[in-house]
C-alpha cells in the first residue's frame, strides 16, 4: 500500500523518486576460480559482487577487513578483450602477433590499441595517445604500406587512413611486419590497425559505468576472457587477472529497497 501511495504522489507531481537495491556484501575465504566462486554465490546468495559507487566499494573493504583478509579477492567483474583488426579481417593471418616480451599489458584494462616499434616489435598502448601510424592502400592481397608521420590518438588515425587510403595497417605475416620495420619515415612507435574491444562486464548484467582500477602492469598475454579482483592492499583496487587462479572471494546478496526523494 505504502509503494502505491508513494507512485501516486509521483504521478500528482508532488514526489519525484527513483529505487534502487542495497547490495548485502559477503565475504568467503575458500578459494575458488572465478567461475566457481560464481556458482557459489549464486547458489547461496545472489552473486559475485557488484559494484557500483564508493560507497559500496568501502562497503566491501570493511567487510572483507572485518574477516582478517586483507588478499585479492574475485569481484563479479570479467572482461572479454579480444583483438580485432580495423578493417574487420578475419581470415588466413589475422591471428599473426609480434609482441614485445611481457606484451599485452593492459594496464588499467586500458590498453586496447597497438603500437609495432622500429624493431618490429608490438606493444598496446592507451588509444588516447597521440602517434605516427601506418595506413595500408589497395586491398589486402595487394596492399602498398603508407607511413603517416603526423601525430594523432588511434582512432583519429584510422579516420584518417579510412578517408585518404584503405585503412590503418592489417599485419598477417612477418613479411608484413617487416615492410612497415623498413618504412623509413617512421622514427621509432607507429600505429597499426589491431585494436582490443573494450567490453567490461558484471556477473550479474548491471550496467558497467564506477570503476576503481589499480594502474600497475600486470600481463594477461592474449587472454580473450580475464576476470577482475578488489586487492584490499591497495585500497581494493580493480586489476583482471586469469580466471582460473583460485582465490577468495565476495558475493552479495539483496538487502531491500530504498527510495530518494
Amino acid at each position: 500500500m505504502e509503494g502505491i501511495f508513494l507512485g501516486v504522489l509521483c504521478l500528482t507531481g508532488c514526489l519525484t523518486f527513483s529505487t534502487c537495491l542495497l547490495h548485502q556484501y559477503h565475504f568467503v575465504s575458500d578459494a575458488k576460480t572465478w567461475t566457481e566462486a560464481q556458482s557459489y554465490c549464486r547458489e547461496k546468495y545472489t552473486d559475485l559482487a557488484t559494484i557500483e559507487n564508493t560507497e559500496e566499494l568501502e562497503k566491501l573493504k570493511d567487510i572483507v577487513s572485518t574477516a582478517g583478509d586483507s588478499s585479492e579477492v574475485w569481484i563479479g567483474l570479467y572482461s572479454h578483450g579480444d583483438w580485432k583488426w580495423s578493417d574487420g579481417f578475419t581470415g588466413t593471418g589475422a591471428e599473426y602477433r609480434s609482441w614485445a616480451h611481457t606484451n599485452p599489458l593492459n594496464v588499467e584494462a586500458n590498453e586496447l590499441c597497438v603500437v609495432q616499434t622500429k624493431y618490429d616489435e608490438w606493444h598496446d598502448i592507451e588509444c588516447h595517445k597521440p602517434f605516427p601510424f601506418v595506413c595500408y592502400n589497395g586491398t589486402l592481397e595487394d596492399s602498398e604500406f603508407v607511413p603517416v608521420t603526423t601525430v594523432k590518438n588511434w582512432t583519429e588515425a584510422q579516420r584518417y587512413c579510412r578517408e585518404h587510403f584503405t585503412d590503418l595497417a592489417t599485419v598477417r605475416s612477418y613479411t608484413d611486419r617487416d615492410k612497415i620495420k623498413n618504412l623509413r619515415a617512421l622514427v621509432y612507435w607507429a600505429w597499426i590497425g589491431l585494436y582490443r574491444d573494450p567490453q567490461i562486464y558484471w556477473s550479474d548484467g548491471s550496467n558497467y559505468s564506477f570503476s576503481s582500477w589499480y594502474q600497475r602492469r600486470h600481463p594477461l598475454c592474449s587472454m580473450k576472457v580475464t576476470c577482475g579482483v578488489a586487492d584490499l592492499e591497495n585500497e581494493g583496487k580493480w586489476s583482471l587477472f586469469p580466471c582460473e587462479e583460485p582465490k577468495p572471494f565476495v558475493c552479495y546478496s539483496m538487502r531491500g529497497w530504498c527510495f530518494l526523494e
